[in-house]
C-alpha cells in the first residue's frame, strides 16, 4: 500500500523560505500591532488568499497545493517598503526546487507586481504589496 502524502502547509513554506532568503526582514503571518510593529521593521505579511489543491489522490505524488499569497512589505518610507518588495519578487523567483521540511516548491507565479496600498497617515510605516502563487508539493517520503 502506497505511503500516505498530506497536503503541504504552504504558509508555512512560504514563511520559512523568505525568512532565510531575507534574515534582515521580520516574515510572518501576523504582525505587531501599533509602535511594535515599528520595532520590527522591514516586514513581510504573507497571507494566503486561496488556491486550490491538485490532487488525483492523497497518495499520489502529483498531488500539490497551488497557495495565492498576499504579501506586503512594510518599511518607514515608500520607497524603502519599496525596494523590499521587490527584494521578494526576486527571492520568490528563486523558490522554485527548494525545500523545507513541509513541502517541495515545484513552481511560482506573479499574478501582480508590486503596487502602493497605504497604511493610516501619521503612523510612520509604509505599505507595498503583491499577490503571487506557488506550487507546493509534499515533501518526499522518508526525507
Amino acid at each position: 500500500m502506497a505511503e500516505l502524502l498530506v497536503l503541504p502547509d504552504s504558509k508555512k513554506v512560504a514563511i520559512d523560505l523568505l525568512g532565510l532568503a531575507m534574515p534582515d526582514a521580520y516574515v510572518a503571518s501576523k504582525l505587531p500591532e501599533g509602535k511594535a510593529l515599528n520595532a520590527v521593521l522591514p516586514a513581510i505579511r504573507v497571507l494566503r488568499i486561496g488556491g486550490p489543491p491538485d490532487m488525483r489522490g492523497w497518495s499520489d505524488p502529483a498531488t500539490r497545493d497551488r497557495p495565492r499569497f498576499s504579501i506586503d512589505c512594510y518599511d518607514t518610507t515608500d520607497g524603502a517598503a519599496m525596494r523590499l518588495a521587490l527584494r521578494v519578487c526576486a527571492e520568490w523567483e528563486l523558490l522554485p526546487g527548494l525545500s523545507t521540511e513541509d513541502g517541495i516548491v515545484a513552481g511560482i507565479s506573479q499574478e501582480t507586481g508590486p503596487q502602493d496600498r497605504p497604511e493610516e497617515p501619521n503612523t510612520g510605516v509604509a505599505r507595498v504589496g503583491m499577490i503571487l502563487g506557488m506550487s507546493v508539493r509534499p515533501p518526499l517520503p522518508n526525507s
